[in-house]
């Protein structure tokens, strides 16, 4: 996850990139142009949910979207609080692995889970 924006900045530069007007993308996530100016200037936040339906109009990265907002995936928060005291343990004796450690963490996990889903 590699940005350098605004929230304001990544939605507006998404919404041009799909040459969406703002009252045509207020449309699509049900809110009016006005906020939509205001969230890409900065006047105001979103939600999560308001992200997520911004995330999907714009084609655009949920969790870099989430990220500039300052706000977690719901989902996210559903794995933290479904785990108690685990997640936020794993999560301190993680804090300094580095990218490529990460990434390795990430794919063994993708693995334990598909595992999980065959029945394994």
């Amino acid at each position: 996850m590699a940005v350098s924006k605004s929230f304001g900045d990544l939605v507006n530069e998404l919404r041009t990139n799909k040459h969406m007007g703002l009252r045509e993308l207020g449309r699509a996530v049900s809110i009016s142009a006005m906020h939509i100016s205001n969230l890409e200037k900065g006047k105001s936040m979103p939600s999560p949910e308001l992200v997520e339906k911004l995330a999907e109009a714009l084609d655009g990265d949920l969790d870099d979207l989430l990220y500039l907002a300052n706000l977690i995936d719901p989902a996210v928060v559903d794995v933290i609080q479904g785990n108690h005291q685990s997640v936020p343990s794993f999560l301190r004796s993680a804090k300094n692995l580095t990218p490529e450690q990460w990434k390795k963490l990430q794919e063994q996990a993708e693995r334990m889970a598909d595992d999980n889903e065959k029945g394994q």
